[in-house]
């Protein structure tokens, strides 16, 4: 699978790296063993053009999934680890901080809430942490969780946000999969019970999710000052 952008790392974005690079290496090797498998049938006589056998699609299926939990992993870990700072360098991520807690006032709660934030020692400190646990509360597997965490952490770039945006064709096989094992129904006898995944699109969604995260790291050490 081709390689990702290159890393910029600061101390604050240094675990997600690390968890995304594990998770890119994960995905290569699923792509690694289906080649060793095509290789061993080809070496057999048989054919290896057309649809890929069941148990070749399930290592696609494997990639996808492998790909959104990696992206999922290493977001979650760059709020955890970068957000603190980034309040404090980035007007951008600020104001979206600022916009979660007047929301938060608004609620039904916010007697308890505003309560809870006067009286603890730090309550710039306490609000942070309900904003870090709102961002990661859920996992991140659609175009609008990544897009409201690069808003969070201050990336407005309109480039990233477009390859945001099309990190949506990821999402909607990762839930197929994860959610329905690519199970459909047959229309007449013969058809396949499974949807259809094949290598090079499937390679192409895998290595999108990875290398956009990439630039979602990238982007908040760039901010950082990253070297």
């Amino acid at each position: 699978m081709q390689g990702l952008e290159p890393a910029i790392t600061c101390a604050q974005t240094e675990t997600a790296q690390r968890f995304l690079a594990s998770a890119f290496d994960s995905v290569a090797a699923m792509f690694d063993n289906l080649e060793a498998l095509r290789r061993l049938r080809k070496s057999q006589g048989r054919n290896i053009q057309g649809r890929l056998p069941g148990n070749e699609e399930d290592l696609l299926r494997a990639a996808v999934l492998f790909s959104g939990a990696g992206m999922d992993s290493a977001l979650k870990r760059l709020i955890e680890d970068s957000l603190p700072s980034l309040l404090d360098v980035s007007p951008d991520a600020h104001e979206k901080l600022e916009a979660f807690l007047a929301t938060r006032i608004k609620t039904d709660a916010a007697p308890t809430s505003l309560a809870r934030y006067l009286v603890s020692p730090v309550p710039r400190q306490a609000v942070i942490l309900d904003y870090i646990a709102s961002l990661t509360g859920e996992s991140l597997q659609s175009v609008e969780q990544v897009d409201k965490v690069a808003g969070a952490l201050g990336l407005n770039d309109r480039k990233l946000r477009q390859e945001i945006t099309g990190l949506r064709p990821l999402f909607v096989a990762r839930n197929q999969i994860s959610h329905e094992l690519d199970l459909q129904r047959t229309q007449k006898q013969g058809d396949r019970s499974r949807l259809s995944r094949k290598l090079g699109a499937t390679k192409s969604l895998a290595h999108t999710g990875l290398n956009t995260t990439q630039k979602i790291i990238n982007g908040v050490a760039t901010t950082l000052g990253g070297c």
